[in-house]
C-alpha cells in the first residue's frame, strides 16, 4: 500500500464564539448559538477550506457546532456525521455560571485544583468525559482504516482518481447525495453520554472564566479556561516543537486524504492528546474559529496510528 494511502489528516476546528464565550460563562451542553461577531469571525477559514472534499465529516450536534460546519464548509452541512459524543463536557449546576458567581464555593476550588478527581454537581466526571471521546476515536479510526482501504483500491485498479461512488462514501460517511445522519444520544452507553465545557475552567479566552483572575500558579488550562497547577513540561514542549507543515507539499508528492471535524475547545484537546503522543491536556491551545491540524500515520511493526501536529490548514 503506497503511502498515500498510510496517512489522513485530520482538520479539527473549534466553533466559532458565543455570547457566553464572551461573557466568560461555563458552556458545555446548554445549546444556544453562536453570536454575530462568531459567525463573521469563522469567514477567513470558510475561504481556507473552500472546494476541499472532505474524505469524512464529523461535527458535534450543538446548533454552535452546526453552525460553524455550515458556514465554513457548506456542501457538507446536509452529509456530515453529527455525534453527540463530540459535545463539550456537561458542567452540571454550574452550566451559565462564571467563575466570579463560583469562586468561593469549596467544591468548586476542589474541582479547580483536581478536575479529573472531582465531578461537577449533576455534570459529567472526567472519566466519563475522556471515555466518551475515546469511543468517538475508535469509530473514526475503524473509518480511516475503510478510507485508506477504499484509496488503496484504487490505487491497485491502476486509477489516479477515485470513481464517483467512491468520492460520495469514504469512512462511512456520506460525502455528496445523500442525508447526512445523527447519532442518536439515547443510543449511545450510558458512559458516553456526558461531556466537557465550552467555559470549560477559569482563565480560557473564547469559551471559559477569566485566567487573569487566578494567581500564575493555579493556571491550568481545559479547552480554553485555566486550571491551577498547569505548567508545560520540556517534554512536552519538544512534543509541540515537532509541529510542522504538512509534509510532501512538493506538487510530485501525493496529498493525504483529508477528514474534517467541527467541535468544542474542551473535544478536541482530548482528541489530539490521543493522537499525538508526548501531548499533555494542557498542551493544546485551539482558538473559536480557528483549525488545527493533525496527521496520522500507520505503523506497520505496531500496527497503530499515531498523529503529529502540523501547522499549515
Amino acid at each position: 500500500m503506497d503511502v498515500l494511502a498510510k496517512q489522513v489528516d485530520l482538520l479539527l476546528v473549534r466553533h466559532g464564539t458565543t455570547r457566553w464565550n464572551r461573557e466568560k460563562r461555563y458552556l458545555g451542553h446548554t445549546d444556544i448559538p453562536l453570536d454575530p461577531g462568531g459567525r463573521d469571525e469563522l469567514a477567513p477559514l470558510a475561504r481556507e477550506l473552500a472546494g476541499k472534499a472532505f474524505h469524512g465529516v464529523y461535527c458535534s450536534d450543538l446548533a454552535r457546532c452546526r453552525e460553524t460546519l455550515a458556514i465554513i464548509s457548506p456542501p457538507h452541512a446536509d452529509t456530515a456525521t453529527y455525534d453527540p459524543r463530540l459535545r463539550e463536557m456537561d458542567f452540571g449546576a454550574w452550566e451559565g455560571h462564571t467563575y466570579e458567581q463560583l469562586q468561593h464555593e469549596p467544591l468548586y476550588r476542589q474541582w479547580i485544583d483536581s478536575p479529573q478527581q472531582v465531578t461537577t454537581p449533576g455534570g459529567e466526571s472526567w472519566a466519563d468525559f475522556a471515555g466518551r471521546v475515546d469511543g468517538f476515536i475508535g469509530s473514526l479510526l475503524k473509518d480511516v482504516e475503510g478510507a485508506c482501504s477504499r484509496l488503496a483500491e484504487a490505487q491497485n485498479d491502476g486509477g489516479s482518481a477515485l470513481s464517483e461512488s467512491q468520492r460520495n462514501e469514504i469512512g462511512g460517511v456520506t460525502i455528496s447525495g445523500s442525508k447526512g445522519s445523527d447519532i442518536g444520544w439515547a443510543e449511545l452507553a450510558e458512559s458516553q453520554r456526558i461531556e466537557i465545557g465550552e467555559a470549560a475552567l477559569p482563565g480560557s479566552q473564547g469559551n471559559e472564566t477569566g485566567a487573569a483572575e487566578l494567581p500564575e500558579s493555579q493556571r491550568i488550562e481545559i479547552g480554553e479556561a485555566a486550571l491551577p497547577g498547569s505548567q508545560t513540561s520540556d517534554d512536552n514542549k519538544a512534543a509541540l516543537s515537532r509541529s510542522e507543515g504538512p509534509e510532501g507539499t512538493s506538487p510530485e508528492a501525493p496529498v493525504p486524504p483529508e477528514m474534517l471535524i467541527v467541535a468544542h475547545g474542551g473535544v478536541l484537546r482530548q482528541l489530539a492528546v490521543s493522537l499525538v503522543p508526548g501531548l499533555s491536556f494542557w498542551d493544546v491551545h485551539v482558538q473559536p474559529g480557528s483549525l488545527l491540524r493533525i496527521r496520522l500515520s500507520f505503523t506497520e511493526e505496531t500496527g497503530d496510528w499515531n498523529g503529529k501536529l502540523v501547522n499549515e490548514a
